[in-house]
């Protein structure tokens, strides 16, 4: 039968999610609140003394003293406990670790070409590029063309709704057609292109697009529009899963999305021998990572506490002595 003793509790922590199934589970405190633990063998900052419902609610986690802790398996008692994956308790066991360094949260704001460069286990430097273009079309009207003074086009920029770019003034040459969708368009810009106008989006990536309409005027636009293109919808806010996939096409690091958005990028290897240098690239001051060289370790498990009491099988609940060390 699992008991508690005294206890010393961090009060009113925000959950981060419906935590109702984790309590008597080792959680962690991270910027997003209170989280679930999803590593075996890591450190914690304690045990989920109630059940937070939803995203917000008051969770408490007890730090010192002794807890009750829901078993992952038969724990006899006495034994090392550290958490496994779903921060039930389990005895304690050398895991070793692959090297690793965390993001700061996504969306990150690059540019197209951006890179980072990375030595994963010492095989040489492999090179993620995120790559993005604009999205454009080209005017073929014939200049000079008769004054549009008072006419108007229409010009729709990443998908959004079309914007009516009314001509003021005399407008009659490329140069003033430039002037004035500059002076109107919201999300895009013109420039010349040989004796043609060249509408762009200001956005880079396969979400940029420009689809412009005669409307009134006398102008012409039969060339196709053409779309954006890259890895990223848009590079001025890349999501977590495309730095996911970028760094994972481009090099053999691993990456995973933790619940606050951040990435962990590992070496595929465990052990002292894992690991990671960054080398260089833009990419790496935006996505908060140093140039360095990070090591995983042979054995980098977490006791949590002793066991107080045995549990005969998983899901049984016992009692922890909360005292953390490594294995």
């Amino acid at each position: 039968m699992a008991w508690e003793g005294v206890r010393q509790i961090v009060p009113n922590q925000a959950a981060s999610a419906d935590l109702s199934s984790y309590q008597y589970t080792f959680v962690k405190i991270g910027s997003a609140g209170v989280v679930n633990n999803t590593v075996n063998g890591d450190l914690c900052e304690g045990v989920l003394q109630d059940a937070p419902a939803a995203a917000g609610r008051s969770a408490s986690v007890c730090y010192a003293g002794v807890s009750k802790v829901k078993a992952g398996a038969a724990v006899l008692k006495g034994a090392d406990v550290m958490s496994n994956t779903v921060g039930k308790a389990i005895t304690a066991v050398t895991v070793a670790t692959s090297a690793t360094d965390v993001t700061t949260a996504a969306p990150w704001d690059f540019a197209p070409a951006d890179t980072m460069v990375v030595d994963v286990d010492n095989v040489g430097n492999a090179t993620a590029t995120f790559d993005a273009a604009q999205g454009y079309q080209i005017d073929s009207t014939t200049y000079a063309v008769s004054d549009q003074v008072g006419l108007n086009i229409t010009i729709a920029i990443d998908g959004g709704t079309a914007q009516t770019i009314t001509f003021a003034g005399t407008t009659t040459s490329a140069a003033h057609v430039i002037a004035e969708i500059n002076a109107q368009l919201i999300g895009g810009a013109a420039e010349a292109s040989t004796s043609f106008v060249k509408v762009k989006s200001d956005s880079s990536g396969t979400g940029s697009s420009v689809l412009c309409g005669v409307g009134t005027s006398g102008l012409t636009f039969g060339n196709a529009a053409v779309a954006g293109t890259g890895d990223v919808v848009d590079i001025d806010a890349v999501t977590a899963a495309e730095f996911k996939t970028v760094v994972e096409a481009d090099t053999t690091a691993t990456v995973t999305i933790n619940a606050d958005d951040t990435c962990s990028v590992f070496s595929p290897t465990t052990g002292a021998t894992s690991e990671l240098e960054f080398v260089s690239g833009n990419v790496l001051a935006l996505v908060g990572i140093s140039v360095a060289v990070v090591t995983g370790e042979d054995s980098n498990s977490h006791v949590m506490g002793k066991a107080l009491s045995a549990a005969g099988a998983a899901d049984e609940v016992l009692s922890v002595l909360l005292a953390k060390t490594k294995v």
